[in-house]
């Protein structure tokens, strides 16, 4: 799989490997997917091994995370989604439907603000925008302390924080080895990338960014999630034009593995339905083992999109300011 590189916003002389993996390019339709703080692209492994099947489905490593290169400077959300913004053009994507989770929907959401002509919808999973954490005007979030006391473990005791914080995703029961899982993938990201993205998502308000989404947009969200308050994806649908909520009542943070069919088949309703118009589900559907349902994607994908295309140009210079 490729890497691409990137010119790092605080020093355009230098470049970090951007990792990505890009299935099923001969598809019409793309999904891209942002990985949650501190994971990387393989935690969408069970949604990628069915949606690549009909979509052009595209997984990053963002900056610091898997097997990306740590960038020079400062790590946010801004910096991620102009480099999500460089690949897009590399690659020459239109109509892309962006789902980020956790730390991926903050650095969506940036993307939406800064390159809305490339996206056709929007998911946001577990997200931790507008802010993960209450401030004035917004007591929907964690407290400060909840992320001041990761960001002090991170400095001290990273792998039992990360074992800690393994088993705060989940509301189902999981296997040791899928809590083993999540945590060897924490431990690939640079611990730099750790603690300057704890100190952005901090820090970061995004109140003024969601107002501005124009695309049909999707709030995925566990009602037990013991890492983002549903009333944060509460506040997101309330305030985002043209935004649902989708609660998931079996779910904690991470609801693709919760309730892996659920998850998948909203994915597809709200793809198929919102985004692009279509009738959900074709007369041909096929049953999934153990449950769910598997649409002919090949078929669908291959459907025009409704209305005018949203694409009007390039999305231009990648760190233009």
């Amino acid at each position: 799989m490729p890497f691409l590189g990137i010119a790092s916003p605080a020093s355009l002389a230098n470049k970090a490997q951007l990792y990505y993996e890009d299935r099923s390019a001969e598809q019409a339709r793309t999904i891209v997917f942002l990985h949650g703080w501190p994971f990387n692209r393989q935690e969408w492994a069970y949604p990628i091994a069915l949606f690549s099947r009909g979509y052009r489905t595209i997984t990053i490593d963002l900056p610091g995370f898997g097997r990306s290169d740590q960038p020079g400077g400062l790590i946010n959300d801004e910096g991620m989604a102009r480099d999500v913004g460089a690949l897009v053009t590399v690659l020459g994507l239109n109509n892309v439907v962006l789902v980020g989770a956790g730390l991926g929907a903050a650095v969506a959401v940036a993307y939406a603000a800064r390159f809305p002509r490339t996206l056709a919808g929007l998911v946001l999973v577990g997200a931790t925008s507008p802010r993960w954490i209450s401030g004035p005007g917004f007591s929907q979030g964690m407290p400060r302390q909840y992320l001041e006391d990761l960001l002090d473990r991170s400095e001290t005791d990273w792998p039992d924080l990360l074992i800690k914080y393994a088993r705060s995703l989940f509301h189902t029961v999981v296997g040791q080895p899928t809590l083993d899982w999540f945590v060897s993938m924490g431990l690939e990201a640079s611990l730099y990338a750790v603690q300057q993205t704890l100190i952005a998502l901090r820090d970061s308000d995004q109140r003024d960014l969601i107002g501005q989404i124009r695309v049909p947009t999707a709030v995925f969200h566990g009602i037990h999630d013991a890492v983002v308050p549903l009333a944060v994806g509460e506040y997101l649908a309330e305030t985002i034009p043209d935004a649902s909520l989708v609660r998931f009542e079996h779910s904690g943070h991470v609801v693709w593995v919760d309730e892996k069919y659920r998850f998948n088949k909203e994915l597809t309703g709200f793809i198929e339905e919102r985004v692009f118009g279509q009738v959900v589900p074709p007369p041909d559907v096929e049953a999934l083992p153990g449950g769910g349902e598997r649409l002919p994607y090949k078929k669908i994908a291959t459907r025009p999109r409704r209305g005018q295309p949203r694409i009007e140009g390039a999305v231009g210079q990648i760190y233009e300011e």
